[in-house]
């Protein structure tokens, strides 16, 4: 019988016992759960998601063929060095965390060499933590980045890509610092934007009113200020540097939108509008990736985009229109005002 241990049994980590106890696919499996907080493992089991529960790490990990690291980064961090004693030869050792650099670095540094390390990053979750949350279906449909080091065997790459597989995911290759790169501008710096937006408008002196005004926009542009403290703080701390690099960018463009309200240039600001809606309108249509984009349903594309480009220069003519007609009524305001 092969032993999976999951360290860390939080809504990651009982989404993914969930998903193997439930999935056809795995045979003659042990589940194994360890959680330093005892009464989330215990949860864990009670829900279905381990077939046995540990409270010492050592048992846990000892004759596991996979251990998973399914804890916050920087916890995942101490785990690596706390199980290395106890892993058995040939185990193979994966995460789940979202930044990938600074984890493959500890694992060399720490993980004896008879084990293999290699990274992932399932790209599903939500702002709730905690197994009461766990979904055996939240892999369904995503990506599973896979972030191997050049020293991996095939075959832990192959187990990685196995596991993410019987969870209804779709393996990614990727190399850790492209990963973390990526994953900067499109998780860490939309949380770090919620959480400042959320911040400046609950430190106004207008926030009881605000907060009776808020809607859903608000409500959804913000949900990543619930992101668990502890989740955000690790990431910021192991994926600083590329944060900061896509900060500085946003910064540049918030300045550029600020510098079209300011100019009142009526048709450039609809035409910028205009341009992120419809492209925001093919990202939802399909229009994703490098191979996908000629995956798109064509006719319903382009009929869409037709309809928003016939929109926006509708639009555009009408301000334009519109700004004539201002400019002619000054002019004649003028002429009147020459004439008295």
């Amino acid at each position: 019988m092969s032993v999976v241990a999951i360290l860390g049994t939080g809504l990651i980590g009982t989404s993914i016992g969930l998903g193997l106890r439930n999935s056809s696919d795995v045979v003659d499996v042990e589940v194994v759960g360890y959680d330093r907080e005892r009464l989330n493992a215990r949860h864990a089991k009670k829900v279905g998601a381990l077939d046995r529960e540990e409270g010492a790490l050592a048992n846990a990990v000892r004759d596991a063929h996979l251990v998973i690291l399914a804890a916050p980064i920087l916890a995942n961090h101490r785990l690596i060095e706390e199980i290395a004693p106890y892993l058995k030869p040939g185990a193979v050792v994966t995460d789940t965390g979202s930044t990938k650099t600074a984890t493959i670095r500890h694992a060399r540094e720490h993980l004896p060499k008879h084990v293999s390390f290699v990274g992932g990053h399932p790209m599903a979750g939500k702002t709730e933590v905690g197994p009461q949350h766990a979904d055996p279906k939240l892999f369904e449909g995503s990506r599973w980045v896979v972030t191997a080091p050049v020293d991996a065997t095939q075959g832990a790459i192959q187990t990685v890509f196995s596991l993410a597989t019987v969870l209804g995911a779709t393996p990614m290759i990727m190399d850790p610092e492209e990963h973390d790169a990526y994953i900067a501008a499109i998780s860490h710096l939309p949380m770090v934007v919620a959480q400042t937006l959320f911040g400046m408008t609950r430190r106004s002196e207008a926030w009881p009113e605000l907060s009776v005004l808020a809607a859903g926009g608000f409500k959804s542009t913000t949900r990543l200020a619930a992101t668990d403290p502890s989740m955000a703080f690790d990431i910021l701390a192991t994926n600083r540097d590329q944060t900061v690099h896509w900060l500085d960018r946003f910064i540049e463009e918030l300045q550029e939108a600020r510098d079209r309200l300011s100019d009142n240039d009526r048709e450039e600001l609809f035409a910028e509008i205009a341009q992120a809606e419809l492209d925001y309108s093919a990202y939802l249509l399909g229009a994703v990736g490098r191979k996908e984009e000629s995956q798109i349903d064509q006719d319903s594309f382009d009929f869409s985009a037709l309809l928003i480009g016939q929109a926006a220069r509708d639009k555009i003519q009408e301000l334009s229109q519109a700004s004539e007609e201002r400019l002619r009524e000054q002019e004649l305001a003028r002429r009147l005002k020459r004439d008295i």
